[in-house]
């Protein structure tokens, strides 16, 4: 098949239209419905075949191949079970639920049955991060014994999120948390990638500077693993970079972070080196580009967008939200 008849089932998470771009200019798909309650599908009807208010009466009425699930976080995990039971190949948009149990009923249902589920991490199509960290899972830096990782901005209403988005963002059951969930999971997932599910998680979070309600604006994650621990930081707070490394591998080799885009690698005698990333191949440059690759070859997804790293990800989320460390 050349091109898969494509259909988008809620318009609230941010990320859609970035996606909605990358799909379209990729060619490899049909844009044959969206399904959203929103005033936001007046703006994406026109791009689509036809428009739906309900996903479920979507999902009834036409011939799909594929779906992009970008909805709140509760609503998304629903949406992919049915998709994913119904075999139509599915890409849900950071994170995979709203809690942990919910992505494991996804993943059970995946599991059973013969579709392709892709969880989308923007991170991942960064090139200097992801050679990053897998040097550091081959064990180029030696062993892993410490990994850092922070990330957020000053706010969803503050850096202009649409209403929509910010409406479920500042819902914590919709969401899973405030920045904790959407800024945690991140942090999470490229753990769960280089060491795995940890034995203990603690989390400690709160509203430390907004003036109106949030259940968090800022996260701090303490991941305890058996020989390693990892520190992941989320904020809804920051104001600009501190300009330092992010995320940091700290191995008995070398201590490795990315900077400005690059590689810097400072190891026990030969002191800091920087390098530069090769681009990411073509096929795996974009998630537009790497969902159609998975269809073509009938293969599952891999690597830090694959269901397992997603599961451990909610996983690693929920245990430090359930620690009561609030």
């Amino acid at each position: 098949m050349d091109r898969y008849r494509l259909a988008v089932a809620g318009l609230t998470h941010g990320h859609v239209w970035g996606l909605l771009d990358q799909f379209e200019k990729h060619g490899g798909y049909q844009f044959v419905a969206v399904a959203d309650e929103t005033p936001l599908l007046e703006k994406a009807g026109p791009r689509f075949e036809r428009p739906y208010r309900n996903w479920r009466e979507m999902l009834d009425t036409e011939q799909i191949d594929a779906v992009v699930v970008t909805s709140d976080n509760r609503t998304g995990a629903e949406i992919a079970r049915e998709t994913i039971k119904r075999d139509i190949h599915t890409l849900v948009e950071k994170p995979m639920a709203a809690d942990a149990e919910g992505a494991e009923t996804l993943y059970n249902a995946w599991k059973e049955s013969g579709a392709t589920l892709m969880i989308n991490w923007p991170t991942n199509w960064q090139p200097a991060l992801r050679l990053l960290l897998n040097r550091a899972k081959r064990g180029d830096f030696g062993q892993i014994f410490g990994f850092r990782f922070r990330t957020g901005h000053g706010g969803p209403k503050e850096i202009g999120c649409d209403e929509f988005f910010v409406g479920w963002l500042y819902d914590e059951r919709l969401n899973g948390g405030g920045a904790s969930a959407d800024f945690g999971g991140y942090g999470a997932k490229m753990s769960a990638y280089l060491l795995g599910m940890p034995d203990r998680v603690v989390a400690f979070r709160g509203n430390f500077t907004k003036e109106y309600d949030v259940c968090d604006d800022n996260a701090a994650f303490l991941l305890g693993y058996p020989k390693a621990t990892a520190v992941l930081e989320a904020t809804w707070s920051q104001q600009g970079s501190d300009g330092a490394g992010n995320p940091i591998v700290y191995g008995t080799e070398a201590t490795a972070t990315v900077i400005d885009g690059k590689l810097r690698i400072d190891r026990k005698w030969s002191g800091a080196t920087f390098e530069d990333p090769d681009p990411l191949p073509e096929g795996e440059r974009n998630p537009a580009e790497y969902f159609y690759g998975l269809l073509q070859r009938g293969r599952a997804a891999e690597g830090m967008v694959s269901p397992e790293i997603g599961l451990m990800a909610q996983r690693i989320v929920s245990m430090g939200l359930a620690s009561n460390s609030r």
